[in-house]
């Protein structure tokens, strides 16, 4: 799933505008901002100047990678040495050594707006011969004259509404994408992503359906927004989310929320993750404890090294211990503590295992939570198996109303599940 912002290792570069047909580079990411201030600023600025733009030019570079601005329009690099494009880049130049240094204590920072999690794309220009909305160069200089630090230049230029992050992590980075096509009947949070984004596209393109509900179930709705959005804009229209739809509906989506500009609509956290509950470790309790001793408990079943644990949404050393198995099945550091990286990774496994499993009711046998909130108006083979639990246990529990096994939930679905909660003390959409 979508991660936040890292810096990435390395940068892939191309020697001149994005249709030219210039050769790709592969650049350590912090060699790549030394370069691109050496070529765009001078050593002499003031350095409360040369750290404005150096952090101005490193949100740029971030916002390229993170939002896959070129990657998700089917090119092979990651941002152009394009001052048109871009921002100036000359390959195997020499790098001031003062703009080394500022660089090396930097360099694992940016700028957003507040409230989004994008890297704010901080246009700037020389404000000299050309002049832009964002950063003007000669004036950051002027500002740093003036007495201003590098973060108030920077408020001056973008507004008071930026932050700066700091100390963000560096890793190898790859834009989220599903391992397989996803079409009618998967499950999962790359569905809700699907999902999110395509009723985004739909308020700037109409004719693509609306989806409700949002919920990571692969339904009919959600194949005939899929295929509409594969008509407007010339994919084979198969409702199959493969990867060309995929990278398509990201760039769409990033285009119209411009997440590519200064103006940008802002990316938000309940847009980029709404499965992940926060770190969760020994002592914590919650929904999100419950919700990770589910999975780990279906996924001991089919995984023998991974320990089960009961489902009581406490934190406690058992769950310790089942969360520690699991990261030393899948080649995660074994300390317990279920992380984004841990919580994303034991989510798509159990949706990898729902995946396998048929929706068929037979006596005896459990079959786990589909992955979808299951209410009127939806369909399937996991509503047809609630249908048939409940017309068994209401043998036992006649308070219960026994309902037409059809796999449509209606309104006699909707009257006897709410008779069961009733009867077993269950409130709300548990």
């Amino acid at each position: 799933m979508p991660n936040l912002p890292k810096i990435p290792e390395t940068i892939v570069v191309h020697l001149g505008a994005p249709d030219s047909n210039a050769m790709n580079v592969s650049v350590p990411f912090q060699n790549y901002i030394k370069n691109v201030a050496s070529s765009e600023i001078y050593p002499t600025w003031p350095e409360e100047a040369i750290r404005a733009n150096i952090l101005a030019q490193i949100s740029v570079a971030l916002n390229r990678v993170y939002t896959g601005f070129y990657r998700n329009s089917g090119r092979n690099f990651d941002i152009t040495s394009s001052p048109a494009y871009d921002q100036t880049f000359v390959y195997q130049r020499d790098i001031y050594e003062n703009i080394s240094r500022i660089v090396d204590e930097i360099f694992n920072s940016y700028i957003r707006r507040e409230g989004s999690i994008e890297p704010l794309f901080a246009a700037f220009c020389d404000g000299v011969e050309i002049t832009c909305d964002g950063l003007t160069q000669w004036g950051s200089v002027d500002l740093a004259n003036q007495g201003l630090n590098y973060e108030e230049i920077l408020r001056r230029f973008y507004g008071n509404d930026i932050e700066i992050v700091r100390d963000v992590p560096v890793e190898n980075f790859e834009l989220p994408a599903p391992t397989i096509p996803l079409s009618e009947g998967d499950t999962g949070p790359y569905v809700e992503l699907i999902q999110i984004r395509l009723n985004r596209i739909s308020s700037n393109f109409p004719g693509i359906p609306k989806i409700n509900p949002t919920d990571g179930f692969f339904d009919t709705s959600t194949k005939d927004a899929v295929t509409k959005f594969q008509e407007v804009f010339d994919l084979t229209p198969d409702g199959i989310v493969g990867t060309a739809t995929w990278n398509r509906i990201t760039y769409i989506y990033n285009s119209v929320k411009k997440l590519y500009s200064l103006s940008s609509e802002g990316l938000r956290l309940s847009e980029l993750e709404t499965f992940y509950p926060g770190v969760l470790r020994e002592g914590d309790s919650g929904d999100g404890v419950f919700t990770l001793q589910y999975y780990l408990a279906y996924i001991s079943l089919f995984v023998p090294n991974v320990l089960s644990v009961t489902a009581d949404g406490s934190f406690g050393p058992m769950t310790e211990e089942s969360v520690k198995s699991y990261q030393n099945a899948y080649s995660l550091p074994p300390d317990g503590i279920v992380g984004e990286i841990t919580w994303n990774s034991i989510e798509n496994t159990y949706f990898d295992i729902l995946r396998t499993i048929p929706y068929e009711y037979e006596e005896g046998l459990i079959l786990p939570y589909p992955g979808r909130v299951l209410r009127v108006g939806v369909s399937g083979n996991d509503v047809r198996a609630l249908q048939e639990y409940l017309n068994y246990i209401s043998e036992k529990y006649t308070e219960i109303p026994k309902t037409e096994p059809d796999g449509i939930f209606d309104e006699s679905t909707a009257r006897s599940v709410a008779a069961f909660k009733r009867l077993f003390g269950i409130s709300g959409a548990d």
